[in-house]
């Protein structure tokens, strides 16, 4: 047995190339599949690390439980941690210049859950009479409070329409949202903290924070959980609500974070990522198994004569076998090894190039996590592959007689009947191109292992391209900002100084004001009807339509309406926006019309705080394209609500009346662009908070958006890049091996006569026979992928139409073509040179 394995040493030392593309192949393989497996990893604990730093670590939080069920929830056996907070109280907070929240909401909590705060000055509170406060009562509410400070305040319970309200929800309004019962009550500011991630954008309250041992007596407590099983959370939070009768409402999951372990309560989204994930594995594998068995069903072909001699000395089926699995266990453990090694050194340079693109995105760096489920799993796969690659071509020659292995004529099939070719081959290739295409009929088997590689290469290739495709258009949206600063202000004149800095290019000043057109439910899409009923509040009508309406100048309404060829001069209408919908235990988004068609006319009825309507008739409006939209309003096109533009005049005429019946103050807001955007960005930030009005850089936020889509780009382009290699790196090596094994045959042909030009034809016409059957069976096949992950695609977005990537299929066919013919033309550059005599008389390849 020794004999022989120096003798499979010594096989592979002199056919040194063919020895290192198959670890070459091998080593991808291994690098690809080991490298997804710790991105994967890594990316999931970044991302889990990142949600919790925003959303926080609780899996479910239980809202509005009185003090028994609170205590229940927290004794529960699946509860691994729990923190809460209950609802103190609410006191006016008159000073605030943020009309939307005219009330601190003030909360009691436990140290766990003050622990989760994220401080930015000072420390926690200790007791039930210091406070921390969130900076967002300053920069926001417009109120400076500093750390020792003494906060009084008349705490008491809130109303909105005559009930009391436990939670930090939407302001109303004066009349049907109030405070009664006050009480007084001083604290001591101990501490500043970031925004809390419990404080929605749209609550009446600036969050402050005191402690407290215990849960309040009334329904007002807050109990945030986490299990000891995360992917059961929904299961046992249903369990848990249906025990204490709990409503919906009363049960907020932690969505982000809960995405992140593997589970989520909309059944299509596990189904289309799990298919999605399965389709893309599922080709990866195929590909790394092809690539593998390919490079030793060549070796075992080109040492079949080797095995006849072994065989007719005395060698057995078991030896023989032996021989092979020890070929395939030297290049396996080199290329495995390789791949592992390169693996973690390009999986850790790739995490050091997004923690340089997207440093201000995360909270935290990106670092190489090891998850050892995903580093066996591939390393077990890996070897089993090159197990069953080699056994199974060996075991295919152990069986061949000697005397036929040593004449290696058991490849060749001589039909009864004489072969033939179309007439057209011999037309354009000549008496060399027939005898090419006959060679390939009667040897069937090489032919066919070098399409198998070409028809995975393209496969893989455009398949990959369409998860890009559908990737890239699901992160497009980035760019739906075209503005570079915002500021907005109750005050018009502020905005009207500000419009005048020199260095802006472009500016926009225009009122914003909500309307509701009373349309009727047959012209809404399908889509938006359910989405419309599924998010009705109690104080809208379900056949009215909310618009945002802008209110520009006469002359920029007139350049606007000019610009987009509007011949009406009242209204012009944005018929588009997206939605996304939850129903069902489904997710699923939808982009385009709004409505089917535009009545001939409007009634305008704008809802006003006591839910009376002011009605008016609109008949002349205009409906333009969803790409003429103005400049810096290309964000409305993904708004959940259609838009409108209407003239100043024709504003007042309509609306004015009614605003000043109601002493409702217009918002004004102004768009601008600029070159100098940062810095004119940070000194109007800077006079924001003295001049009452506040700012923010769509253009700044844009730039890390485009970083983060950048890096999502650089890792789905390497991905493809490396797949792209293996399928380039098993075709060179399957036609390089072909075109040695043939160099007998090639040596006959030159002594009989055959031409330079003559080859060259022969090489031509293979490379082209190669390329068109590859695409012929490859393209349909990669249209059926594309189609697969459409199908599994469209249950979470709404695409449109299937996205074929077009672009990397004229990239496979060109390549195709290009790759075999620069394989075939390397690959027997040599041949031409070699002494006709030499060659036919040489063993070795």
């Amino acid at each position: 047995m020794k004999i022989l394995n120096r003798l499979t040493i010594k096989h592979l030392l002199m056919n040194k190339k063919r020895t290192i593309v198959t670890i070459i192949g091998i080593t991808l393989s291994m690098a690809l599949m080991l490298g997804c497996g710790l991105l994967a990893s890594s990316f999931i604990e970044q991302m889990r690390r990142d949600t919790i730093e925003s959303v926080g670590s609780h899996h479910v939080n239980f809202e509005n439980v009185n003090y028994d069920q609170a205590n229940i929830i927290k004794n529960n056996i699946n509860v691994e941690n729990s923190y809460f907070y209950s609802t103190l109280g609410f006191a006016n907070f008159t000073d605030s210049i943020n009309e939307g929240k005219p009330y601190f909401y003030i909360a009691g909590a436990n140290d766990k859950l003050l622990s989760s705060l994220k401080l930015s000055e000072g420390r926690l509170p200790e007791n039930d009479s210091e406070v921390v406060i969130s900076e967002h009562i300053i920069y926001n509410g417009g109120k400076e409070i500093q750390v020792g400070d003494m906060l009084s305040l008349e705490i008491g319970s809130r109303y909105q329409e005559g009930e009391e309200v436990f939670e930090n929800v939407e302001y109303l309004d004066k009349e049907r949202d109030y405070i009664k019962d006050s009480i007084s009550k001083k604290y001591q500011v101990v501490g500043k903290m970031k925004r809390s991630y419990l404080e929605d954008y749209h609550a009446a309250g600036y969050t402050i924070f005191t402690k407290i041992n215990d849960y309040v007596q009334k329904p007002a407590n807050y109990v945030l959980v986490e299990f000891y099983k995360p992917k059961r959370t929904f299961e046992i939070g249903k369990e848990i609500k249906e025990t204490l009768s709990l409503k919906n409402n009363d049960i907020d999951y932690n969505d982000r974070l809960l995405y992140y372990y593997g589970t989520t309560r909309y059944s299509n989204v596990n189904h289309a990522i799990l298919s999605v994930l399965s389709i893309a594995l599922s080709l990866l594998s195929i590909g790394c198994i092809i690539v593998i068995y390919n490079s030793f069903a060549i070796s075992t072909m080109e040492r079949k004569k080797q095995f006849g001699l072994y065989s007719s000395i005395g060698a057995t089926k078991k030896q023989i076998l032996h021989t092979v699995f020890f070929e395939a266990f030297l290049v396996g453990t080199i290329g495995i090894i390789l791949g592992i090694a390169g693996s973690f050194l390009g999986i850790y340079t790739v995490l050091q190039i997004l923690n340089y693109l997207l440093k201000n995105i995360w909270q935290y760096e990106f670092s190489l996590v090891i998850n050892w489920t995903f580093i066996l799993v591939p390393i077990a796969f890996m070897i089993l592959v090159v197990f069953f690659s080699a056994f199974i071509p060996a075991r295919r020659s152990s069986r061949v007689t000697p005397i036929v292995a040593i004449r290696e004529n058991d490849d060749i099939k001589m039909p009864k009947r004489k072969l033939k070719t179309p007439k057209f081959i011999t037309k354009l290739f000549g008496i060399e191109g027939e005898l090419a295409l006959k060679n390939m009929k009667r040897n069937k088997k090489k032919y066919r292992i070098t399409v198998l590689s070409l028809f995975v290469s393209i496969v893989l290739f455009i398949s990959f391209s369409a998860y890009i495709t559908y990737g890239v258009s699901t992160m497009n949206s980035v760019d739906y900002y075209d503005m570079d600063i915002t500021i907005g202000a109750y005050e018009k004149g502020k905005l009207e100084e500000i419009r005048k800095d020199p260095r802006f290019s472009s500016t926009y000043l225009y009122m914003t004001d909500y309307i509701t057109l009373q349309v009727p439910f047959t012209n809404y899409v399908d889509e938006y009807l359910d989405y419309r009923k599924e998010r009705i509040s109690p104080y809208e009508k379900e056949d009215y339509l909310q618009v945002d309406l802008f209110v520009f100048s006469d002359e920029e309404f007139q350049n606007y309406a000019t610009s987009v060829n509007a011949s009406k001069n009242d209204i012009i209408f944005i018929n588009e926006g997206q939605i996304t919908r939850y129903n069902d235990g489904n997710r699923k988004s939808y982009h385009g019309n709004l409505l089917k068609e535009m009545p001939n006319e409007f009634s305008v009825c704008q809802l006003n705080s006591s839910g009376e309507d002011y009605d008016c008739s609109l008949r002349d409006f205009n409906l333009v394209d969803r790409d003429q939209v103005p400049i810096t309003f290309q964000y409305l096109k993904y708004s959940s609500f259609p838009s409108a533009f209407i003239s100043k005049s024709k504003y007042e005429e309509l609306f004015q009346n009614f605003h000043l019946e109601k002493q409702e103050q217009p918002f004004y807001i102004l768009h601008a662009n600029s070159s100098e955007y940062e810095t004119i960005y940070q000194e109007l930030k800077d006079k924001a908070k003295t001049d009452n009005y506040n700012v923010s850089s769509p253009k700044m936020e844009l730039k890390e958006q485009k970083n983060a889509l950048l890096a999502i780009k650089i890792l789905l382009y390497g991905f493809i890049s490396l797949v792209t290699l293996i399928g380039v790196t098993s075709v060179f090596n399957t036609i390089h091996t072909s075109i040695n094994l043939r160099r007998k045959e090639f040596a006959m042909l030159r002594s009989m006569g055959l031409s330079p030009s003559g080859f060259n034809k022969m090489i031509l016409f293979e490379s082209l026979f190669f390329g068109l059957k590859s695409l012929l069976y490859g393209l349909p096949v990669s249209f059926g992928v594309i189609l697969l992950i459409h199908n599994n695609m469209v249950t979470l977005i709404d695409s449109g139409k299937i996205l074929i990537p077009w672009n990397a299929i004229f990239i496979a066919c060109f390549g195709v073509f290009t790759v075999v013919l620069l394989a075939m033309v390397y690959s027997v550059h040599k041949i031409k040179k070699e002494n006709i005599l030499e060659a036919i008389r040489d063993e070795n390849i």
